[in-house]
């Protein structure tokens, strides 16, 4: 524990030298002013900025550092030029380090100390502070006397132009700060999409299989009570009987995966999502996939209709399946292009996505929609890649959209074309 309070106290000692370092080379930059000693500075402008950044600081030790540092370097400037007597420096120091004293004390009093602050109290409170501030240290070098409303005038104005600046630096700072981090949270909300629609396509089709899954155990059973009716069968029988076991335990062992990771991704999330978003996200990741290929394709895109889409998921799975199979085909080509276009015809909702890719063979095509067909594998392993392929986008668009799908291609360009029910869009579809 020792150490960690050390580290935390190196850090504020780190951060009070840096602030108390930028202020002193900024108050060289000045404008003398009314009388002798006084002037108006750029640290006036560094100092709240520092202030706010530094909120976890007290600001008592930090405007004690400056009210050390800045003055002294200033003094120890006046001593070397020569310019001035000692007991005038002595005097210019000593106002100096007074208004920044000041400026921390009320700063604390009037906003940090508080226990709701907002940006417009931190605005008034440093105007405040340097207002005061100022009149503080100009009569002292006036001897508490030979005031004027000009003066007075001066001063304020002085405070408002500098108190502005210093918050439109803080204001645009926090402003561009909350852009970025926007950005980010959003690509990764895109991403966590993409993947909860490829996850819940998965789920999908393992419901499905579900079936299979208890076809074969049913069969495995009749067969051990087939078999139980005929002589000398009984390890045939014991053996087709196992089978119908260990088949029930697979099944149960699949519905925890489903269930599990139906519970993780909210797989019966009732809630819908704009056309227009859906191809966001889709755009979005296959752009980032694009780039993190560096390859030269361009995505472009259009619709003509935007509506809410009840079963969003499945549409971001099918949409990032084929485009991502338009990536894979026009490869290393130079000026690829990718174009999506989404049309509004009557009781339905059309999607075009075509590609200037080599484009697929007859007997290819002929095969594309056809359950384990693949054209993508590991060429040292053999092993094809997953997804939910063709043929579960053609199941899901049937099932799901009351749609269909069928593709056009030639030596130029290749286009899916997707047929969707337009009220089964907006209304869904049950699992």
């Amino acid at each position: 524990m020792s150490l960690f309070f050390r580290i935390i106290h190196q850090d504020k000692i780190k951060r009070i030298s840096v602030a108390v370092t930028c202020i002193a080379l900024a108050a060289q930059i000045n404008i003398p002013i009314y009388t002798d000693g006084f002037i108006l500075t750029l640290s006036v402008i560094l100092l709240p900025i520092f202030l706010y950044f530094n909120d976890d600081l007290h600001p008592i030790p930090l405007t004690v550092g400056i009210a050390i540092g800045s003055p002294f370097f200033r003094g120890l400037l006046l001593l070397l030029t020569n310019n001035y007597a000692l007991e005038t420096i002595a005097q210019y120091i000593f106002t100096d380090v007074t208004f920044y004293l000041c400026y921390g004390f009320m700063y604390y009093l009037l906003y940090w100390n508080k226990a709701y602050r907002n940006n417009s109290s931190f605005f008034f409170t440093i105007v405040l502070c340097d207002y005061v501030s100022n009149i503080l240290e100009i009569s002292l070098l006036l001897h508490f006397s030979h005031y004027t409303l000009e003066l007075f005038r001066l001063l304020f104005l002085t405070a408002l132009l500098r108190s502005i600046i210093s918050c439109l630096f803080v204001f645009l700072y926090h402003y561009f700060t909350l852009m970025v981090r926007k950005e980010s949270h959003e690509k990764r909300y895109y991403y966590f999409l993409w993947s909860a629609s490829a996850v819940k396509s998965e789920v999908y089709f393992m419901k499905k299989n579900i079936k299979e899954i208890e076809r074969i155990m049913k069969n495995a059973y009749l067969l051990n009570k087939e078999l139980g009716n005929e002589i000398d069968s009984n390890e045939n029988g014991k053996i087709a009987l196992t089978i119908a076991r260990d088949v029930h335990e697979i099944k149960k062992d699949y519905q925890n995966v489903i269930i599990g990771l139906g519970s993780y991704f909210d797989t019966e999330n009732n809630s819908s999502m704009k056309l227009s978003d859906i191809l966001k996200i889709v755009l979005s990741y296959s752009r980032n996939l694009i780039r993190e290929r560096k390859l030269d394709i361009l995505i472009t895109s259009k619709k003509q209709i935007d509506l809410q889409i009840k079963n969003h998921y499945y549409l971001v799975s099918i949409l990032s399946n084929i485009i991502v199979n338009s990536i894979d085909a026009i490869g290393t080509q130079r000026q690829g292009e990718i174009v999506v276009l989404i049309k509004d015809q009557n009781n339905h909702v059309v999607i075009s996505i075509s590609d200037n890719g080599p484009g697929i063979t007859a007997d290819i095509k002929a095969l594309i929609f056809q359950p384990g067909f693949s054209t993508k594998f590991n060429q040292k392993t053999g092993d094809i890649y997953r997804g939910i392929g063709l043929s579960h986008v053609k199941i899901i668009i049937k099932e799901q959209f009351g749609g269909s799908i069928e593709v056009l291609s030639d030596k130029e360009r290749t286009t899916f074309l997707l047929t969707l029910d337009k009220e089964k869009l907006v209304l869904g579809e049950s699992v």
